[in-house]
């Protein structure tokens, strides 16, 4: 509200002058093709401050402030996040990590092939090269909370880097609505998370709610779940029954919402649909499902015995965390659960 009432101001003082001029040229019998031409510039001036970036300071997901004096308009991706939340922008990156990152991108809801031509940041997805992202000429780039904190000093005096860390789709959509204000997008953020909203309150209203579902990934039988207050589970926990919780702080300290599990523990409360997000580190690394399928506990599961088992994308379930991968969640889950009624 106050930058508001600063931009009338500033009107008003601009119009002001304008109409001083315009007086004292009639006075001084000024040339008419000038006073057009003074009078376009001031029209242009007035134009831009009243709709211009105005600059932003911004806090990310580890409490460090950045500052933006001019709006952003090349963005690098050393996360899926980044991806998510650009094309929801309508923009596109300057430059990605590989892995998941280029997986994401080249998806169709996303980018499709032309997700193949953004330029490429190599290293690891743990340490991006650093040369890659300097390369770029980046205005911001975007990376996650705990993982990409050392690239801060790195990329001092080349460009803020913003570390996220969405935990819920509240989050997300306020995210999206930050970097939406720093690169001139508000109407596209808002509208991006309008829309996710509507689909899942639509959804909300339509689902029946009686199916017991279950998000769990790893790399091996040494895996995890995502309870009712990880990201993904915020939204199942909205469709479906999702009984899955954190009980114990120590089992989950950076408050992710995602704990390791036992499939003895899975059998107590025995869900009727199981979605699946395999993770490989290494080539020829089997699917989490079949992995799973070797223990002889597995098969005493209901969604087992059931086949509502089912290995879905993990760059978009997993890594996308935005609310385009959200919504795609929302729809692949209901699609699979209530087939006649998504």
């Amino acid at each position: 509200m106050k930058s508001k009432k600063i931009q009338v101001v500033i009107l008003l003082l601009a119009a002001a002058l304008l109409v001083s001029a315009c007086g004292n040229r009639a006075n001084t019998g000024a040339d008419p093709a000038e006073e057009k031409a003074d009078l376009a510039t001031n029209a242009a001036i007035m134009e831009t401050t009243a709709g211009g970036f105005e600059p932003q300071t911004v806090v990310d997901a580890t409490g460090t402030e950045l500052e933006f004096p001019a709006q952003v308009a090349r963005v690098a991706c050393v996360v899926s996040l980044c991806v998510d939340l650009l094309a929801e922008l309508g923009l596109e990156p300057v430059a990605i990590a590989e892995s998941g990152v280029r997986t994401i991108a080249i998806q169709p809801e996303f980018y499709g092939a032309k997700g193949e031509s953004f330029a490429s940041i190599g290293g690891s997805f743990f340490e991006p090269n650093l040369e890659d992202i300097v390369t770029a000429k980046p205005d911001l780039v975007i990376g996650l909370m705990g993982i990409h904190d050392a690239l801060r000093e790195g990329l001092d005096g080349v460009a803020p880097i913003y570390l996220a860390n969405p935990k819920s789709y509240t989050d997300s959509i306020a995210l999206l609505e930050a970097i939406g204000k720093l690169t001139g997008k508000t109407a596209e953020a808002k509208a991006a998370g309008e829309a996710f909203l509507t689909k899942l309150d639509d959804a909300k209203q339509k689902s029946p709610k009686d199916k017991k579902a279950l998000i769990m990934y790893g790399s091996d039988v040494n895996f995890a779940i995502v309870t009712d207050s990880g990201l993904g589970g915020t939204v199942l926990k909205e469709v479906t029954a999702y009984p899955w919780r954190v009980n114990d702080p120590d089992e989950d300290p950076y408050g992710d919402g995602s704990i390791q599990y036992s499939l003895e523990k899975l059998l107590e409360q025995n869900p009727d649909v199981i979605f699946i997000e395999s993770y490989s580190y290494s080539p020829g690394t089997k699917p989490l499902s079949e992995q799973m399928a070797e223990l002889p506990l597995w098969s005493k599961l209901k969604a087992v015995q059931e086949g509502k088992v089912i290995e879905v994308r993990s760059p978009v379930w997993g890594d996308g965390r935005g609310t385009r991968s959200l919504g795609i969640l929302l729809d692949e889950s209901l699609d699979y659960m209530y087939p006649d009624l998504f």
